[in-house]
């Protein structure tokens, strides 16, 4: 059985693939470059140190389930949130996110260890600056000179 740092890191790939294959798919690979520009570095640090890299892929997770939840929604006709047009494949390979997120949650929740007091605000900064930066990926690939390609 592989360790979960592993797992981790795989399913981190599986995103960034994921994505790439949604850019390609609809057009717009240059974007979705620049949103998965996080996601080498987080399987580095999972790689490397797997309790740390635990605390940078968790946020990665969890971003692009959000994202997935607001496009099912979306296609659903419950929310306006992440509107558009989105093919079969498009919608299969969120199905891939979505469980490589889910999947790659537990394994990296199988290494953060219970921080102590003096730990605890260390471990938040680096969630949230992982969080951040996955944020400012999102929020740069749709400035213009990425947007539409």
């Amino acid at each position: 059985m592989p360790a979960p740092r592993h797992i981790a890191a795989l399913c981190l790939a599986v995103v960034a693939v994921s994505l790439l294959l949604v850019g390609l798919e609809s057009g717009t690979i240059v974007r979705h470059v620049v949103q998965i520009l996080p996601i080498p570095a987080a399987i580095a640090v999972a790689l490397r140190r797997p309790a740390w890299g635990a605390l940078v892929a968790i946020p990665i997770f969890l971003f692009w389930s959000l994202i997935v939840i607001l496009i099912w929604l979306f296609v659903l006709g419950i929310s306006r949130a992440a509107s558009g047009q989105y093919t079969a494949i498009e919608l299969a390979l969120t199905v891939a996110i979505a469980l490589s997120s889910v999947a790659g949650i537990a394994a990296s929740g199988r290494l953060v260890a219970a921080p102590t007091w003096s730990h605890r605000v260390r471990v938040l900064c680096v969630f949230a600056l992982a969080g951040g930066v996955q944020f400012a990926a999102m929020w740069t690939s749709f400035l213009p000179p990425f947007a539409s390609r």
